[in-house]
């Protein structure tokens, strides 16, 4: 087995493989039968080698690769707060209005709140 088949799968890509395998059982490819008996083993699988066999003698050999992932959330929130926070930083020691550390702290907390909701 590859490195590539050993690796370890997501329940999302479980869930995909499960759906697949309705496709397959709507369109006539799997017995209801074969359909329980891969579901099982779809459920209980841990690896792509393990979901890879299920798929061997049916089209579309595996099920398809997970979408890009998307950024965190929380990640894009601590980007985009400590960038407020330098430009607050670096507006209050060149124009000497300490002022501006207020500002950015309003300006975070603003669209912490409007993000929550």
């Amino acid at each position: 087995m590859t490195e590539a088949q050993a690796s370890r799968i997501t329940v999302t890509e479980r869930e995909r493989a499960l759906e697949q395998l309705s496709h397959h059982l709507g369109t006539g490819r799997l017995s209801l039968t074969e359909f329980d008996e891969r579901s099982a083993i779809a459920a209980a699988a841990t690896t792509k080698g393990q979901l890879a066999e299920l798929f061997a003698d049916l089209p579309g050999v595996t099920p398809p690769a997970p979408s890009a992932p998307t950024v965190n959330a929380l990640q894009r929130l601590r980007t985009i707060a400590a960038v407020i926070s330098i430009v607050a930083v670096v507006l209050a020691v060149a124009t000497g209005n300490w002022l501006w550390l207020l500002a950015g702290t309003g300006t975070i907390v603003a669209f912490v709140v409007q993000r929550m909701r």
